[in-house]
């Protein structure tokens, strides 16, 4: 009994010291699995921070301005986040990079419902082809960015961009050049620098420039006024069909007074006859300051000249040199032209030459009684600013 009790003593024992030493075991292996989740733990959170740190660090290198940290955060954020990813790619177009300029057009596609994307895209869409080297997109991405429209107003940035159209010989970034430095919205208005764009527009032929040239001139507008200089612009513009400077014209010409009122009729009714109404409703206001014969006469002369301008065979200077003939108006038309002083001999050969146009527009009519009166008159001087009624009691 003794000795099988020790045994039965020692096996116990033996039993408990095998499971005081498990036991041991286990509180190790959970102290070391304890010190092992902290220091995942404290590596994922060093690696968050680190994440975190570099970040913020590549959104301040974003901020700044650093188009490959943009676009990489754009790329991030459009997989998860297309609110962002906007957010980042505005900024890149905003810097004039076409890719980002690419990721709103992709993003509004995706986001349909947006409207106010919609029309931001629109505008990218223009300024893609701008970047890309298209004059008229160009132009309308600078007015846009004039005006707001699609995108937020920058006026430095939109004037460059209007003032690099222009400089490419695009005519309507030169006229909205020359009416932008005039414009009451202009915090740095320069009425010299206008006059500058409206020349240089008129040198391209514009219409447009050519009336607003004139119209500066007459108004003394970043030049020195200058009536006849004025009037031969609005003229030039009027004997090729340009129906607001023909309007334009007769404004000016019946504000002289004395015989203006007469030439101002004659523009008036070919302004009123290619369908402005403006002109037309002018026409017959100042109608009723003129006798009936008087109308008569000079709506003979105005006829033919309405023909040739319908027909586009009008004359350099034709319309002009008829009504200088007709009232004898001191209007230089030789000297007021863009022409180098090297062509002014050739250009009077040409006057010459069109001698024959212009007695064809005082001659031609298309009225039976008027045309007798011309004829009649052919051996004297015209004169419609008195009608044969108003001869009669002199």
């Amino acid at each position: 009994m003794t000795i099988m009790g020790i045994a039965i003593g020692a096996t116990g024992l033996l039993l408990l010291l095998l499971f005081v030493w498990m036991l041991a075991i286990s509180m190790r292996q959970k102290r070391i699995e304890n010190e092992r989740r902290q220091r995942v733990h404290i590596y994922r959170k060093a690696m968050e921070r680190n994440r975190k740190q570099e970040q913020e660090e590549r959104v301040q290198k974003a901020e700044a301005g650093d188009i490959t940290m943009i676009l990489y955060l754009a790329k991030e954020e459009e997989r998860t986040n297309l609110r962002k990813a906007s957010y980042w790619y505005h900024k890149a177009a905003n810097l004039d990079n076409v890719t980002g300029m690419y990721g709103i057009v992709r993003i509004s596609e995706r986001m349909k419902d947006d409207m106010v994307l919609r029309e931001q895209a629109k505008f990218w869409r223009t300024a893609i082809s701008a970047v890309e080297g298209n004059l008229q997109a160009k132009y309308e991405t600078a007015e846009a960015l004039f005006f707001g429209r699609g995108v937020e107003q920058n006026i430095e940035k939109a004037y460059r961009f209007m003032e690099e159209s222009a400089k490419m010989q695009y005519v309507p970034a030169m006229l909205f050049l020359g009416d932008w430095f005039i414009s009451h919205n202009n915090p740095e208005p320069s009425p010299s620098t206008s006059f500058e764009w409206y020349k240089q527009a008129t040198k391209h032929k514009s219409n447009e420039g050519r009336m607003k040239l004139g119209m500066s001139y007459i108004n003394g507008i970043g030049v020195a006024v200058d009536f006849y200089h004025g009037c031969y612009w609005l003229e030039r513009a009027g004997e090729k069909g340009y129906t607001p400077a023909m309007l334009k014209a007769g404004e000016v010409w019946l504000e002289s007074g004395g015989q203006g009122k007469f030439i101002a009729y004659i523009w008036f009714f070919l302004a009123g006859q290619l369908g402005n109404e403006e002109a037309r409703m002018l026409r017959d206001k100042v109608s009723l300051t003129i006798s009936v014969d008087t109308v008569v006469g000079m709506q003979a002369l105005a006829k033919p000249m309405l023909k040739r301008i319908r027909e586009n065979k009008v004359g350099k200077h034709a319309l002009i040199k008829a009504l200088n003939s007709l009232y004898k108006r001191e209007l230089d038309y030789l000297s007021y032209d863009f022409q180098p002083s090297n062509l002014k001999l050739d250009a009077a050969k040409n006057d010459s030459l069109n001698e024959e146009t212009v007695e064809e527009l005082l001659n031609e009519s298309e009225l039976d009684i008027a045309a007798e009166e011309v004829n009649e008159s052919k051996s004297k001087n015209l004169d419609f600013t008195v009608s044969q009624m108003d001869q009669s009691h002199r």
